[in-house]
């Protein structure tokens, strides 16, 4: 009977995970949060946070559940506010399962004291490590007020991003490009190095329907971003234009600043490694002013030298690694430039490594730290 009920519970929190998932894009700086209710080993109430401002997911699941919540048992994906757990009580519920506390100070603890205090059994269940993996954003950024910052690269399976001529277009295909925008969608913003915008002048837009353009950033040392690049937006109405931040050094040009300003670039002046012959932005400075200012999450999609650069800085947690059953050869490019090691033994070391099918490629996913 008790195995029973932890498969039941197991399958009812996997609900919860999936409805969370529905506000990806659109709920940070908060956490992705699905709540089932359920009576009698059948759903009567679901709910996810949509947005910030929104309604938190409880609610929604409560409302939806009506009268039913009476004597139900609600599965959340993460630790309830204080005034949730009010709206839990109030409604009825006689037991709840949660995956994880949350990890803001404000909260850590507190909704789960509140739920026993008001007499309300409440349990940590078996899908923690799913909840986390869910919110690893959320969650790197309570604990150290930084971006999580993931880099994504597609190459051959020789290690190429480009050939010997630099055309990088369609060497993945249309599910790891699909993929590509659904991380757009995910994290907060786009960072860009200014070699790949003179070189591609790409659009970083998310293409996928009802979603939030990401911010996006140009490391950009000596302001040299032309001020008719698409990584700088186009008109359009205010929610739907994504802000352009463009990070540079001490020693860029003021013309070149003010006309990048004119086209509507904020232009940040962040510290450099370095020297003025070849200054370069230092990436961990500009990750705490982007912190700074709730941005809680960047994409890379920088070519090889900006993925060097954020490597060496150790700035980056997550790697989104995509492999083409495809052979360039010669001296092409490959997804990190700069020197490299000397030996073996001083190379990253991934950790948790996942792989898997994105139509005819693959997916490699891994992990820079063993603590997140």
């Amino acid at each position: 009977m008790a195995i029973h009920a932890a498969k039941t519970d197991t399958v009812f929190m996997q609900r919860a995970l999936e409805l969370a998932t529905q506000g990806r894009g659109w709920v940070s700086p908060h956490a992705m949060a699905g709540a089932v209710v359920v009576k009698d080993d059948q759903i009567v109430g679901e709910g996810f946070l949509s947005g910030v401002g929104k309604e938190h997911a409880e609610v929604y699941a409560l409302e939806a559940a009506g009268d039913a919540a009476e004597g139900a048992t609600l599965y959340l994906n993460v630790e309830p506010c204080l005034a949730c757990v009010r709206r839990i009580h109030d409604a009825g519920i006689r037991r709840v399962i949660l995956a994880t506390e949350d990890p803001n100070p404000m909260t850590s603890g507190r909704g789960l004291m509140a739920l026993r205090e008001a007499g309300i059994p409440t349990e940590l269940g078996d899908s923690a490590d799913a909840a986390r993996r869910l919110n690893e954003i959320y969650f790197r950024y309570i604990a150290c007020k930084r971006p999580f910052v993931a880099l994504r690269t597609a190459m051959s399976l020789d290690g190429k991003i480009a050939t010997s001529m630099g055309e990088s277009q369609y060497i993945s295909g249309p599910e790891a490009t699909a993929h590509l925008q659904l991380l757009r969608a995910t994290f907060d913003a786009v960072m860009l190095g200014i070699n790949t915008v003179l070189q591609d002048d790409p659009d970083p837009d998310c293409t996928l329907p009802r979603c939030r353009n990401p911010l996006r950033i140009v490391v950009d040392s000596m302001a040299r971003t032309p001020t008719a690049a698409k990584v700088l937006g186009k008109p359009g109405p205010a929610m739907s234009r994504p802000m352009t931040i463009v990070a540079v050094t001490k020693y860029a040009p003021e013309d070149r600043i003010r006309a990048l300003q004119a086209a509507g670039a904020e232009v940040l002046v962040i510290s450099e490694t370095g020297d003025r012959l070849d200054p370069h932005v230092d990436l961990s400075k500009l990750m705490q002013v982007l912190g700074r200012r709730g941005i809680t999450s960047v994409l890379v999609e920088g070519g090889a030298t900006l993925n060097a650069a954020a490597l060496q800085a150790g700035i980056v947690e997550k790697l989104y690694l995509t492999v083409a059953p495809i052979i360039l050869g010669g001296p092409a490019p490959t997804p990190v430039a700069g020197m490299g090691v000397t030996f073996v033994e001083e190379a990253l070391r991934l950790q948790r490594m996942t792989c898997g099918n994105l139509g005819d490629d693959l997916l490699i996913e891994a992990y820079l730290r063993d603590d997140l």
